[in-house]
């Protein structure tokens, strides 16, 4: 409802003079036929037609719905001025909510949360949308209802959850009570929450994780001790970094054993030093100095392999977060660093040992004569020393490793979250172009858009009489989406004698008919070519049994091939040595890869998302089939003539191409034959 001119209008003659007892006619845009206006924003109080003016050449209170054509008369109806469209010009999805305005069922407002809400009711007034039940709905709610019968697949919402059914004739069935009837569609992992074989769920680490058992309640996907059994996770980069964590334990066990054997070692130099006393003081001395040297080494030898250990903790830490924190995987690279300087350290002080025994061995070969037995035992003593130093050497190789895999992590949680930016970036341009798009909710097909301007091909709005979503294609509304609804449909018939035609809702090219069983020949036993019936060619006899399958259709404008299983899919057996491999993939993650756009044809067999850098001035073509969809990424296109292929811009000002800067984003669908474009926005 809009206020026509402001609280001080006052209108003149051409001489200057107020206006006095002039009159303004209102009509239905573009036409002349009367439009009514009110004295109040209720629609209560009618206006006469036309409004008079006061002496002073004021207006009294207008208001209307929408657009109107306005003209302005002297009091001897001699026009003035006539002005169309005039009132509710700009481009709104809904209005703000006002507590003192009564709605029609099916009214769209946004609400003091920012959310849009559609009025259930009638006469619908102060009933804040935010707080009140049973006003207002969730513009993209479906709550379930008890007297809708739902097919399989179909989603509906009950107590804040969402539901999909799980079987056809699916009729007063409350959602939170039929688990043979309904599952929940729940998203973010839920400690209270039982899950079943195969659900998905997102944990607080932000990976998407699979449950392998029903009865799951309680058992954190984040938590490592709960995979694989309870849950196996679909990121490929925790599984890399899950991997390099292990390596690193390995080694760090690895070192551990070897600095055990030279604890033991050095625990047999002691022993002989220790009999070598009995025999020289001199000599004890030293032997007794050169075990403690080996001791300090074995000790450095294990806080080594401590420090190792510590590598591969911090590693199975980044296999957590790596996939969810950058941070977190920068931290693991730190401590992996220090661990390699803890290693360096061992190192030097097992080389320090290492000198001090050879010393040892010296001082032993003096008193050769009185200790030639302790002389051997520091030279044992020496070569243990030096085989810790090769353990804390290799200890120190395996953490810098742990230390390289680690800052991979982190590179890689570093592109994911840019990417993640350049998407919401994207999403909130894509955000802006709908509002100019979805019209709202409507009983029949509306005739212009919410501005009262000429519809245009591509815009959607939904259909509350018959809950379909509908696409406008230029000429003409049509359900967007199959003629048929899920996957298939089917009749069957027992024919009367000589019966050709036989009714059923299909799409073209799309049906099966078969007689006692037998599967007919399409355009040779029989005709589907409205999508409406079929008709045989030959007249069945009496009794005959006629069933007819028709299939709902879809197009997928990405397909993998066997190369992809182990790359692009996850969560498969990755056995793809021969190309005849099947693989069943349930619950899984498919993501298609940016394709480097080489030629000009928009072909959706690239990919879903298509980047091109403009050198020259560039004509592109069209090879999209129906259904088909591509978003394509140009750079430096503002410097050159682009010539696009023939199409329907779809965009607030109508069918126009758009002007092209240094980086713009696109997206490109196309309905039946009918190629169509939307300006996203650039990125600069």
């Amino acid at each position: 409802m809009a206020r026509f001119g402001q609280l001080d209008t006052q209108y003149f003659d051409a001489s200057g003079d107020p206006l006095s007892g002039g009159k303004i006619y209102f009509f239905e845009s573009g036409t002349t036929t009367p439009k009514t206006t009110y004295a109040d924003i209720n629609n209560s109080i009618p206006n006469t037609h036309p409004v008079i003016l006061d002496a002073a050449g004021r207006q009294p209170n207008i208001f209307f719905d929408g657009v109107a054509k306005a003209t302005l008369t002297n009091s001897s109806d001699v026009a003035i001025v006539t002005r169309d469209p005039v009132g509710e010009t700009a481009t709104n999805f809904g209005d703000e909510w006002v507590s003192t305005r009564i709605y029609s069922a099916n009214d769209v407002v946004i609400a003091s949360d920012g959310q849009y809400y559609r009025s259930l009711l009638s006469a619908n007034q102060n009933n804040n949308p935010v707080n009140t039940s049973g006003y207002w709905t969730l513009l993209y709610s479906v709550e379930w209802n008890s007297g809708i019968t739902y097919g399989v697949s179909a989603v509906v919402t009950y107590d804040n959850q969402q539901y999909q059914s799980l079987q056809a004739s699916n009729t007063n069935r409350q959602p939170d009570t039929s688990p043979t009837w309904w599952v929940p569609l729940n998203f973010a992992w839920d400690a209270t929450a039982t899950y079943a074989d195969n659900q998905n769920v997102v944990g607080t680490d932000g990976v998407l994780y699979t449950s392998q058992q029903a009865s799951n309640l309680n058992n954190d996907p984040t938590d490592p001790a709960n995979r694989p059994t309870w849950w196996v996770g679909t990121s490929a980069d925790a599984a890399a970094s899950a991997a390099a964590a292990a390596t690193s334990e390995a080694n760090a066990a690895t070192s551990e054993t070897n600095a055990a054997i030279s604890a033991s070692s050095a625990s047999s130099s002691a022993t002989a030093s220790l009999t070598s006393a009995n025999n020289s003081a001199n000599s004890a001395t030293a032997s007794a100095t050169s075990a403690s040297n080996a001791a300090t080494s074995a000790t450095s030898a294990a806080s080594s392999a401590s420090a190792a250990s510590t590598s591969a903790s911090n590693a199975a830490t980044s296999e957590t977060n790596a996939g969810n924190s950058a941070t977190a995987a920068a931290t693991s690279a730190s401590n992996a660093a220090t661990s390699e300087t803890n290693a360096g350290n061992s190192a030097t002080a097992a080389a320090t040992s290492e000198t001090n025994a050879a010393n040892s061995a010296t001082a032993a070969a003096t008193s050769e004569t009185n200790a030639a037995n302790s002389a051997t035992a520091a030279s044992t003593s020496a070569t243990n020393a030096a085989t810790s130093e090769t353990n804390a050497s290799n200890s120190a190789t395996a953490a810098a490793t742990s230390a390289t895999n680690s800052a991979n992590s982190a590179t890689a949680s570093a592109s994911s979250a840019a990417n993640a930016a350049t998407a919401e970036a994207g999403a909130e341009a894509a955000l802006d172009e709908f509002t100019d798009i979805y019209l709202g909710a409507f009983a029949n097909d509306p005739t212009t858009d919410n501005d009262g301007d000429p519809l245009a091909a591509g815009m959607l709005y939904y259909n509350t009489t018959a809950d379909v979503l509908r696409v406008y294609s230029g000429t003409a509304w049509q359900d967007a989406g199959s003629a048929v609804n899920g996957t298939s449909n089917r009749a069957t018939y027992t024919a009367t004698s000589g019966q050709t035609t036989f009714a059923i809702v299909y799409d073209i090219g799309f049906v099966d008919v078969y007689l006692n069983g037998v599967k007919l020949i399409a355009g040779t036993d029989y005709t589907a070519t409205n999508g409406t019936s079929i008709v045989l060619t030959t007249g069945a006899a009496l009794n005959d049994l006629v069933d007819i399958v028709a299939f709902g259709t879809f197009s997928i404008a990405n397909a993998l091939t066997v190369s992809d299983l182990g790359v692009t899919v996850q969560g498969y057996d990755a056995n793809t040595t021969t190309a005849t491999n099947t693989q069943t993939l349930t619950n899984k993650t498919i993501r298609s890869t940016v394709y480097a756009l080489t030629g000009t044809a928009f072909d959706a067999t690239n990919g879903a998302i298509q980047t091109k850098t403009i050198t020259a001035n560039t004509t592109f073509t069209d090879s999209l089939s129906s259904g088909d969809a591509i978003v394509l990424i140009l750079t430096d296109a503002g410097s050159y003539t682009i010539t696009w292929p023939t199409m329907t811009w779809v965009t607030s000002g109508g069918n126009v191409a758009p002007t092209l800067t240094a980086a713009d984003t696109l997206v490109f669908w196309k309905v039946s034959s009918t190629l169509y474009g939307a300006y996203v926005g650039n990125s600069i």
